[in-house]
């Protein structure tokens, strides 16, 4: 059962050259994290998707927030390996393939606090040309 929640996007969205399948996949990924984990922890999700240009380095940054429980410091560097997971009937692949599809893209991605409460997923992936 789905709580009432809600997804705001903030800032300005730029233009990545990339395979839209995948690219697709990923942040639909992410966003599924992030409801899940909120669902999982028994809050109405809050997820808010804030992107901003770096102009200078040629670069997209777009962070997704959640209001979840977060993830712990110690697992920050695990969440990217294939099969770990902290659900249930999680197959442990979700974060894994993200950060699959965003070095594919030559980006990165890391963890960090939400000023939510929750888990931030920062993305940062090359601005098309």
């Amino acid at each position: 059962r789905m709580l009432g929640g809600e997804v705001a996007l903030k800032g300005e969205f730029g233009a990545i050259e990339g395979d839209e399948v995948l690219l697709r996949q990923a942040f639909s990924n992410l966003l599924r994290n992030a409801v899940e984990a909120c669902a999982g922890a028994s809050v109405a999700p809050q997820v808010v998707i804030r992107s901003e240009i770096d102009r200078a380095a040629q670069l997209s940054r777009i962070v997704v927030d959640d209001n979840g429980p977060g993830i712990a410091p110690a697992e920050r560097e695990r969440v990217f390996r294939p099969f770990f997971t902290s659900k249930r009937s999680g197959t442990g692949l979700g974060l894994a393939l993200v950060q699959k599809i965003v070095v594919f893209h030559n980006g990165w991605i890391t963890v960090g606090s939400s000023p939510l409460g929750g888990a931030s997923l920062q993305i940062s992936l090359p601005l098309a040309g």
